[in-house]
C-alpha cells in the first residue's frame, strides 16, 4: 500500500504549506520561541539554551524530525521520490494516485518537490537562527557552538542550493516578510569561507580546552569530539569544492588543497563518518521499504550483480531491481518481484564516510592535484574503506575485471530489456584514459554512497557517471530530455505565492527558466578532461 498520499491529500497538503511557510522567514520568530516550557536561566544550565535546538538541525538534513517511525511520507517527497529514483539507486513500483505520471517519467509533481525547501525552511533553518541568536549573546563563549552549527547549516543548505540552485543563506532571518536568495555562485563562495572559520574556531577551542565535549549531549555523530566535525567540516568542503571543478577549476583545486591541510584534515576511516541516530530519529528508509514503496534500481542490479559486489547483499533485500518510467503499474505486479531497500528503523542515516573523502582525492590527484597519493592508491583505498563499512570481504574485487551487466524485465521485457549501458570494470588500469579512469573512480563512489540519493544525483549531474539507463516513458512534454534526465527542481511553490519578488531574483540569478531542465552553475555540459 502506498502512503505518499493520493492528489488530493497532496493538494491539500501543499496548500498547508503554502499557508504555514509562505515566504520561508515569515514566521521565524513564532519558530523560535522556547520549545521545552522552562525558562531561559534554567536553560543555560550546561547550555542548555543552545544545545535544544541542535536535534532538530541534525535530524532535518536527512529528515525525519518529530513524525516518528512509520510516518516517513514527508522523506518520500523530500528526496526519496526525486534525488533517490534520480541518481539510480532506487524505483518505484506503487501508483500513487497519479496513474504513474509523475516525477518517475519527468511529469514534475510540485506537491513531492516543493517539501525538500519548505521542510527545510520550517524546521531546520529556524533552528540554525535561534542557535546564532543565542551564540550571538556571549560569542567569546560560544564560539565552538556557532562552528557546529555552521558545518550543519553547510551541510543542509547546500544539498538544498544542489537541488534548487539559488537559496536564502547569507541573508535569512534579516527581513520578517520575504527571504533574499544568493546565487547558487555567492552560496557556495558562503559555504567555503563558513567551513573554513568553523575549522579554525573548533582548532582554537581545543588547543584551549584539551579534553573538554560540551556538545556531547546534544550531538548525533560523534559525542562532542570537535576533533570529528573538523573532519567532517573539511571533508565536506573537498565534496562541494569538486562539485565545482567545471565552474572554477582553480577555485576547486585551491579549496580541496585547502581542505586537506586543514586543521583536522579529511576523513580517513570509517570511525570518522558522519551519521545520524539516537533521540528518537528513525531512519526514514525503513517505512518506505516496509509499505513496499521503493525498491532498488535498474542500474544498481546492472553494476553490482555484474561486479559480482557483494555489497549489493546489505543493501537490498535481493537483487532484483526495475526500471524506471515503466507504464502500466496498475495492471503490473512488479510489487513482488523486485527488491526491497534494506534498512531498519534504527539503522544510522550515513551522510558522509571516509570511503567518499577517497574517492573525491583519488579525482583530485587524476587532476594532478596535491591530495595525498595517487589517482590509483586512493582509489583502491575508498574501495577497500567501503567493503570494510559494509562489512563484507573484498577479496580479488581491485583485480575484476567483470563488467555491468544486461538488465532483463519479467513483466515487460519487450520495453524494459536493455543491454549494460558501461563497460568500467572495478580493476584500476593505468594504460586507460583519464576520462575512464574517472568514470571508475565516480561509479565506486556511486556504490559506496548507496542509499544516500542527493549527494549521488548531484554527482550524475556533474559528471555523467555512472551511466545510467534512461527512462522508459517520457511525460514531461519536451521540456527534459530522456538522455539528460531531471537536472533540478523547480522552486517551491509556498515561495511563488508569498515571496514573489525573491522568487523573480531567484529565476534570475539561476540564469534559466525555472524548470527541471535548467543546469546549475556548476552543471556544465562538457568533457570532464
Amino acid at each position: 500500500m502506498d502512503r505518499i498520499n493520493k492528489t488530493g491529500i497532496t493538494a491539500i497538503a501543499s496548500w498547508i504549506v503554502f499557508l504555514t511557510f509562505s515566504a520561508c522567514t515569515a514566521h521565524f520568530e513564532d519558530y523560535n520561541t522556547n520549545p521545552v516550557g522552562v525558562t531561559a536561566k534554567e536553560l543555560e544550565q550546561d547550555f542548555n539554551h543552545i544545545g535544544v535546538y541542535f536535534p532538530a538541525v541534525q535530524q532535518m538534513i536527512y529528515c525525519n524530525y518529530q513524525w516518528g517511525e512509520g510516518t516517513d511520507w514527508t522523506f518520500q517527497r523530500m528526496q526519496n521520490l526525486n534525488a533517490d529514483i534520480w541518481s539510480g539507486y532506487m524505483a518505484s513500483a506503487s501508483l500513487f494516485g497519479f496513474e504513474g505520471i509523475d516525477n518517475r517519467t519527468y511529469f514534475l509533481q510540485a506537491g513531492w518537490n516543493d517539501a525538500a525547501w519548505d521542510y527545510t525552511y520550517a524546521h531546520m533553518m529556524p533552528n540554525t537562527l535561534s542557535i546564532e541568536k543565542e551564540c550571538r549573546k556571549n560569542p567569546d563563549r560560544y564560539a565552538h557552538f556557532e562552528a557546529i552549527n555552521k558545518i550543519l547549516k553547510v551541510l543542509g543548505i547546500s544539498r538544498i542550493c544542489d537541488q534548487y540552485g539559488p537559496v536564502i543563506y547569507t541573508q535569512y532571518g534579516q527581513s520578517k516578510t520575504a527571504g533574499v536568495y544568493d546565487s547558487a555562485q555567492d552560496a557556495y563562495k558562503a559555504f567555503f569561507n563558513d567551513l573554513k572559520e568553523a575549522v579554525a574556531i573548533l582548532d582554537e577551542y581545543i588547543k584551549e580546552n584539551p579534553g573538554m565535549t560540551p556538545f556531547a549531549k546534544f550531538d548525533m555523530a560523534y559525542a562532542g569530539n570537535y576533533t570529528q566535525w573538523m573532519k567532517l567540516a573539511n571533508t565536506l568542503r573537498l565534496r562541494l569544492a569538486m562539485r565545482v571543478v567545471k565552474y572554477d577549476p582553480v577555485r576547486a583545486q585551491t579549496e580541496a588543497e585547502a581542505a586537506m591541510a586543514a586543521p583536522g584534515g579529511v576523513m580517513t576511516s570509517n570511525t570518522e563518518n558522519f551519521t545520524i541516530s539516537g533521540k528518537g530519529y528513525f531512519h526514514p528508509l525503513a517505512a518506505i521499504s516496509s509499505w513496499k514503496d521503493i525498491s532498488i534500481g535498474a542500474d544498481l542490479e546492472s553494476i553490482l550483480v555484474g561486479y559480482d559486489d557483494p555489497r549489493i547483499h546489505r543493501m537490498a533485500t535481493g537483487v532484483k531491481g526495475m526500471r524506471t518510467g515503466i507504464p502500466d503499474l496498475d495492471s503490473k505486479d512488479y510489487h513482488s518481484l523486485v527488491s526491497c531497500v534494506n534498512s531498519k528503523s534504527a539503522d544510522p542515516a550515513v551522510l558522509v564516510t571516509a570511503a567518499e573523502a577517497y574517492f573525491l582525492r583519488a579525482e583530485g590527484a587524476l587532476r594532478a592535484w596535491n591530495m595525498g597519493g595517487s589517482a590509483k592508491n586512493l582509489y583502491e583505498t575508498g574501495i577497500q574503506t567501503s567493503f570494510a563499512q559494509w562489512g563484507v570481504p573484498i577479496e580479488d574485487y581491485l583485480t575484476s575485471a567483470n563488467v555491468p551487466a544486461d538488465f532483463t524485465d519479467q513483466l515487460q521485457p519487450e520495453i524494459a530489456n536493455t543491454p549494460a549501458v558501461s563497460t568500467i570494470t572495478p580493476n584500476w588500469d593505468d594504460a586507460t584514459t583519464d576520462e575512464e579512469k574517472l568514470e571508475k573512480i565516480i561509479t565506486q563512489k556511486w556504490i559506496a554512497g548507496f542509499p544516500e540519493g542527493q549527494n549521488a544525483w548531484a554527482e550524475w549531474r556533474r559528471t555523467g557517471y555512472p551511466k545510467l539507463f534512461p527512462i522508459i516513458k517520457n511525460d514531461s512534454q519536451g521540456v527534459i530530455s530522456s538522455e539528460s534526465g531531471v537536472r533540478r527542481l523547480p522552486f517551491s511553490s509556498a515561495e511563488k505565492y508569498g515571496n514573489a519578488e525573491g522568487i523573480a531574483d531567484a529565476v534570475e540569478k539561476l540564469g534559466g527558466p525555472d524548470t527541471g531542465a535548467t543546469r546549475l552553475f556548476w552543471d556544465i555540459d562538457k568533457t570532464n578532461f
